[in-house]
């Protein structure tokens, strides 16, 4: 089997190995897309500290090739999706041609779910955690502090739940896809947040608040956004030093809750995707092969070196 495997800050190259079944509930998966994001980039470039090596790539679709048990739910060919793994002993990526893999870290594909759009589970699964999380009630004002992937479909579930996101970057693109995803407040993080804020909820201001991680937004404007006693979500993909002012928090005294994995949702989240119910068209990131994923790496810290605030891509190994 081959893999790319990060060996140290800026050196990757491709290596083979051999996997073969050895448990009942392992399964031989091909892999067919892999997902690599901004903390994959942040291993490679050496920003994000970790024992090397490390194969990269912890989001990944493929097809069962083979299995020692097969059921009516997993068998040969089927599409499945690869989930990061959090079983102890388990702590490669899956940019590698085939993957043997515990059956607990696989999700089935129906037919309707495209392999581009199973790709995002990992974020749309985390968006409905933190939504459970918070509680938030319809017709609530939510306000979202960062308008990425992550961020915009927490926003398109929000409304989905008859909540009422109000989404706010810096990037004005961002901010548009949003706006193209029916988001209908998307305000622009400048000096004049907190007036409209306030017009928006009647003076209320917000009593939930959703920060992304990676959204480069000073999390201490919070404290403009929220009423006393606000709950607070800090969830996100991107690995980041986040901190928040413990002082604000104190003196509001809010209630901060950090969500980190959303596993427990993925099922529901597979239904949303096949139900259409969120719309993932406008999420374009570009696709590379498997055989120069090195170069798109060192392409990826250039990138964030020249000012991007992700370098998120695919490798496609079909």
């Amino acid at each position: 089997m081959n893999s790319w495997q990060i060996t140290a800050p800026m050196q990757i190259g491709k290596y083979y190995t051999t996997e073969n079944l050895e448990k009942i509930d392992e399964v031989k998966v091909k892999i067919t897309k892999c997902f690599i994001s901004s903390k994959d980039v942040s291993i490679f470039s050496g920003a994000y500290k970790t024992d090397y090596p490390v194969i990269p790539g912890h989001i990944a679709v493929g097809q069962v090739v083979e299995t020692l048990k097969e059921s009516d739910y997993l068998r040969k060919g089927s599409k499945v999706y690869l989930a990061p793994i959090e079983e102890e002993g388990y702590h490669e990526g899956y940019l590698r041609d085939f993957a043997v893999v515990p059956q607990s870290s696989l999700r089935v594909l129906p037919k309707t779910v495209s392999e581009s759009d199973a790709l995002y589970l990992t974020h749309l699964s985390l968006a409905l955690t933190t939504i459970d999380k918070l509680n938030i009630d319809k017709g609530e004002h939510v306000a979202i502090l960062g308008a990425n992937v992550l961020g915009n479909i927490i926003a398109q579930l929000i409304m989905y739940y008859q909540g009422v996101p109000i989404v706010i970057d810096d990037n004005e693109e961002y901010l548009d896809i949003a706006h193209k995803t029916n988001v209908y407040y998307t305000l622009k993080n400048d000096k004049n947040i907190e007036r409209e804020i306030i017009s928006i909820t009647g003076g209320r201001k917000c009593s939930k608040v959703i920060y992304i991680t990676g959204s480069d937004i000073n999390i201490d404007i919070i404290d403009k956004l929220t009423c006393h006693g606000a709950h607070v979500g800090i969830t996100g993909i991107a690995v980041t030093k986040t901190k928040l002012t413990a002082n604000i928090a104190f003196e509001k005294e809010l209630n901060v809750t950090f969500i980190k994995n959303g596993t427990s949702n993925l099922e529901t989240g597979i239904n949303l995707i096949a139900q259409k119910v969120i719309d993932l068209s406008y999420f374009k990131l570009p696709s590379y092969k498997f055989e120069y994923a090195n170069k798109h790496f060192e392409n990826a810290v250039e990138k964030i070196k020249g000012g991007a605030k992700l370098a998120e891509f695919l490798i496609d190994l079909m």
